[in-house]
Parts: structure tokens; C-alpha cells; sequence
């Protein structure tokens, strides 16, 4: 590592460039997803969207909800860079479909019909990261306190009084019947397991209880064990991409019951696309929750089917980046418009790099992830869960098509709300994305200054001015 202000040589890179060595691994090295696909294996694992079960469903679709998040860990101050804070955005999109389509009816966009056709809400939080404490407290359980009162304080919609710690607890029970504890397997303070506890578990009701070990404070938001990540001195980048996600799923879920709950809405409910942004699927220490999604969502289209809704909730995850839509870009020209392929644990390993025996998402994924070429010839990557009963990934023979009976609505609903603003990209992740990012440059700028400006912390301009050599010019 450098010393602040210093330089490397301008030629640096000579040695590492002309190194025997560097030359010798690149010699030995392919790029996994880059190899040139067989037409045949790609074929043999795509199917018409025409062919699939579900004809119809998504003519009755009016509605979409999306939900994005961004979120950024800034340094308090450039010369202090250990002390970080992080910001969380997360926002949810609605559109109206019939209004989308009238506002473009005509030879121009009726602009009156195209703001009525889209609304958006929006929550904001700042979580502590290295160098930042409550008096008294250590970094992790100040972080460990903040979390829970995001959890306890976060209303995901201003018309409900539910929060996000009610949705996590919604999670832990069934949407007819949300659980009043969730399960804690590990105290996050003395480290107690649950094969020293005597109930196997700690259960932790929404305003959280004391380990029966060492007596201490326990939170609902430790079920999510991100304090595990927590650095001290470091990046909490990833407890904060991690709370992020867990808070996306929580906010679109917190929807689904809202629309369950009201008598009123619930018609509405078998009319909506629920869409996230990103995969459905959790990583790191939140990944346990992956099995809680799946369990919720099966419970939920369960009575949805008892009511005559053999396709709903309609959930899917869309995708923007990453090693599978470049993948999917690569061979999408083998791939007929209007066909979706659906890639094996085999054929994922294989351009992924992994052993060929290896369970890919198994322990993360509560959906699927498809390839969709539209109609257009644009190409989507999206996820959409099982039916119940069904594990993703699961590669069971003859039943994989049948065994995502929202597939095929999905990609009917996507095909009509494309849009030429992004590549292969879709108008409600889109609108979502705009009110939830947080931007760089100029916004990281004025991030830190309120970190600096709301803990006394000087900025840059006033270290120079009160600096050994300031002075008169």
C-alpha cells in the first residue's frame, strides 16, 4: 500500500507486462462463459413460449409492482477514510398497464396519462460502519442496534402501519398466519450454538429477548446474522449490500400482503406482477432465508390455487448485469424469438467454471433463472420460483417445464413492457431503478458532507485551512 499523496512510477507496469510468468498463466487460462456454445445443447434446452402451460393469465395482468435498491458506504472524511457510513435507498414502483398502453395510443404520448400510469415510494437509511459507535457500545453492537431499530422503523408503504421486522416475522409464518418469534440458531454475543442450548434455538419475538446463556441483549434483526460480516476496521460494503436485498424482498412481499389481507384488493392480487430487481436469491449469512421465501411463497400460491388462480402470485426477478445476462447476450442468436431456455445445473457449471457435480443453488435460490429471447429479439434473464413442492434447481426429468407454471405469463407480461431506454431492458425495473439509485460523483460528495456536517467532523476545506502550514497568501 502506498503512503497518502505518493505515486507509482510511470512505468511500473514494464516488469509485469514483460514477465515470463504473467505470459505463462494467461497461456493456461480460458474464459469459462465465452466458449463457443453448441448450437445443439442450447436448442435442445429452449422452448416456445406458446407451448407452455397457462394460456391467457397474463391478458388479465394490470398491474406491476417493482422494487430496486441502491445502496453506498461513503468515508466520513478523505483524510480519515477507516470511519464509514452507509446509505440504503430502497424503492417500490407502481404502474398501471392500461394507462401505459392509452398514454402511447395515439401519434404522441399523452404526458397527463403517462404520470397517472406511475407512482413510486421510497425509504432511506443510514447504518453505521467502521469507526462509528453509540457511546458505550462497541462497532458491532452498534451495528447490531441500528439494523434492528431499520427493521422496527421502516414502514415499506406510508398507508400501512406494518414495518419490515412485521414482514420478517410474516416471513418466519405462513401469509394467513404470521409467526410472532423468528428463530436465532447462535447467540451473536457469547456464541452460544443451538446444540448447547437446550431448546435446539433462540426464539426472538418482534421487541427481542436475552440469551438464556449469557443473559445478554438479543435483537430480531440478529436472526438476519449480518453482524458476522461486520468489520471494525474495514468495508461493511457487504452487511449493507446483504440488508439491502433482505430489505427489497421484505418491501415486495410486504405488498403481496397487503393485497392478501384486504377483501377489497384481493382480486387485484392474481392482476399483479410482483418484480424484484436481481435474482430471487439470498447469499452470504442471510442465505438461510432463501428456505423461508420459498416456504412463504408455496404457502401462498397454495391459496391462491384453492381460489381459482392456478398461476398466481406472479413473482419474478429480472436481471441487468452479470456472468448469465453476459452469457445470455453470447448466444442469444441461437436462441428463436419468442423462446425461453431453461440452462441445467450441468450447463451452469459448465459456463460458470464449477465441478460438474456441483448442487448449484441449492442453498441460495428460491426461484429459477431463465433465458428469454422476445419477441422484439431483445434478451432477458430472470428468475421466477417453483410451484409447491419443488426445489429450484432441483433437475427433476420430464418435470421441469410444468414445475414453473408462472413461466409462461411472465414472459408474456415482460414481451409488452420492454423499452428502447437501456438495452434489454423493461419499463417497471426501469422506473424503479431511477427513483431507488443513489448516484456517484456528485452524489457520493454530498453524502460525506452530510456524514460530516451531522457529526462535527471537519471537512477537507477546513482541515487544509486549520493545517501546520496555513496561513496568509
Amino acid at each position: 500500500m502506498p503512503y497518502p499523496s505518493e505515486r507509482a512510477s510511470r512505468l511500473g507496469h514494464v516488469p509485469v507486462v514483460n514477465s515470463q510468468a504473467v505470459q505463462d498463466a494467461f497461456s493456461r487460462w480460458e474464459v469459462a462463459q465465452a466458449t463457443p456454445a453448441d448450437e445443439n445443447r442450447v436448442t435442445s434446452l429452449c422452448r416456445a413460449v406458446d407451448e407452455l402451460d397457462n394460456a391467457g393469465i397474463s391478458d388479465a395482468v394490470r398491474f406491476a409492482i417493482t422494487v430496486d435498491g441502491s445502496d453506498s458506504e461513503v468515508e466520513a472524511t478523505r483524510e480519515h477514510p477507516t470511519i464509514k457510513v452507509g446509505y440504503v435507498r430502497v424503492a417500490a414502483s407502481f404502474i398501471d398497464f392500461d394507462k401505459l398502453r392509452h398514454a402511447g395510443a395515439g401519434d404522441f404520448v399523452d404526458p397527463r396519462l403517462l404520470r397517472a400510469s406511475h407512482q413510486h415510494a421510497a425509504f432511506d437509511r443510514a447504518l453505521p460502519g467502521s469507526g462509528l459507535v453509540i457511546p458505550g457500545s462497541t462497532g458491532v453492537d452498534t451495528w447490531r442496534h441500528e439494523l434492528d431499530r431499520f427493521l422496527h422503523e421502516t414502514k415499506f408503504d406510508q398507508a400501512s402501519e406494518q414495518t419490515l421486522a412485521d414482514m420478517l416475522l410474516a416471513l418466519h409464518g405462513s401469509p394467513s398466519a404470521p409467526a410472532v418469534t423468528a428463530p436465532l440458531r447462535r447467540c451473536p454475543v457469547c456464541k452460544v450454538s443451538d446444540i448447547q442450548l437446550s431448546g435446539g434455538k433462540i426464539d426472538v419475538p418482534k421487541g427481542g429477548t436475552n440469551c438464556p446463556e449469557c443473559g445478554q441483549k438479543i435483537y430480531l434483526g440478529d436472526v438476519l446474522r449480518t453482524e458476522e460480516e461486520y468489520m471494525p476496521e474495514g468495508s461493511n460494503r457487504s452487511s449493507l449490500t446483504r440488508m439491502m436485498l433482505v430489505a427489497e424482498r421484505l418491501t415486495s412481499l410486504g405488498y403481496m400482503q397487503l393485497l392478501f389481507e384486504d377483501p377489497q384488493s384481493y382480486e387485484v392480487l392474481g392482476r399483479t406482477l410482483f418484480i424484484t430487481d436481481g435474482p430471487l436469491g439470498l447469499h452470504g449469512t442471510v442465505a438461510p432465508l432463501k428456505r423461508r421465501f420459498q416456504e412463504y411463497l408455496a404457502e401462498f400460491t397454495k391459496h391462491c390455487v384453492a381460489n381459482d388462480r392456478p398461476a398466481a402470485p406472479l413473482v419474478v426477478g429480472v436481471e441487468k448485469s452479470g456472468t448469465f445476462v453476459e452469457h445470455a447476450q453470447l448466444i442469444s442468436h441461437l436462441i428463436e424469438p419468442g423462446h425461453v431456455m431453461l440452462p441445467t445445473t450441468e450447463y451452469i457449471n459448465r459456463i460458470t467454471g464449477r465441478p460438474a457435480g456441483n448442487p448449484y443453488g441449492s442453498d441460495e435460490f428460491y426461484g429459477r433463472r431463465f433465458f428469454y429471447r422476445t419477441k422484439r429479439g431483445g434478451v432477458l434473464v430472470f428468475t421466477v420460483p417453483p410451484k409447491p413442492g419443488v426445489t429450484p434447481y432441483g433437475d427433476l426429468d420430464g418435470e421441469l417445464w410444468t414445475s414453473y407454471p408462472t413461466l409462461r405469463p411472465v414472459c408474456e407480461v415482460l414481451d409488452h413492457v420492454q423499452t428502447r431506454l437501456y438495452e434489454n431492458a423493461v419499463i417497471p425495473v426501469a422506473l424503479a431503478h431511477s427513483a431507488a439509485s443513489l448516484p456517484l460523483g456528485v452524489g457520493q460528495s454530498v453524502l460525506r458532507a452530510l456524514v460530516q456536517q451531522s457529526l462535527g467532523l471537519p471537512s477537507r476545506s477546513q482541515i487544509r485551512q486549520a493545517g501546520p502550514f496555513a496561513g496568509p497568501r
